[in-house]
């Protein structure tokens, strides 16, 4: 039997009608076998301040993300296109990460998948990711891009319907599990 597998899944979007948190809560059921998505939620995650650290340690919302990153085999991050670049919340996010003892994405396998209704699915926001995780050690998984274009047309009823994007969605969570599993 494989080895049971958890990702963390954050969505770079606060927006509950958000197409990127709709292709986060999709991605239970796109996962293999043996591998647990675990969403977090990061909407209490204050702005990154320095001055918000008691006797040095984060606030608590900080701590809990962090130690969720640490205990997960693997993070997937799904993330808007806003202004060619990803999103001011996840970049907040991944700031205070850095900052945190052991650097909770240091060393971590890190799947991205952006999106956006442009025909380009976020690829911008892809790099810039790419770039911001590179600085903190995360071990970005190679390989193509899961940009996924015109997502106002590949959502329905809150979840992702178009076949082709499942699949190729699927295959690569599959490829990020078989990674980790050796």
């Amino acid at each position: 039997m494989a080895k049971a597998l958890t990702f963390a899944v954050i969505s770079g979007s606060l927006r509950k009608e958000s197409f990127s948190t709709k292709i986060a809560d999709s991605l239970h059921e796109l996962v293999p076998e043996g591998v647990t998505v675990v969403p977090q939620d990061i909407h209490d995650i204050p702005l990154y301040n320095e001055d918000l650290k008691t006797n040095g340690s984060s606030p608590a919302q900080v701590q809990d993300l962090a130690q969720a990153i640490e205990g997960a085999d693997a993070v997937v991050i799904s993330s808007p296109e806003y202004n060619r670049g990803t999103s001011g919340v996840l970049k907040n996010v991944i700031d205070w990460m850095s900052k945190e003892p052991n650097t909770p994405f240091a060393g971590k396998p890190v799947l991205i998948i952006t999106q956006s209704p442009s025909a380009t699915g976020g690829l911008t926001a892809q790099y810039d990711l790419r770039k911001m995780l590179s600085v903190i050690n995360a071990e970005i998984v190679p390989g193509f891009e899961i940009a996924v274009s015109k997502s106002n047309d590949k959502i329905n009823d809150g979840k992702l319907t178009h076949d082709d994007t499942k699949e190729f969605i699927a295959d690569n969570l599959s490829r990020l599990a078989n990674r980790i599993r050796g």
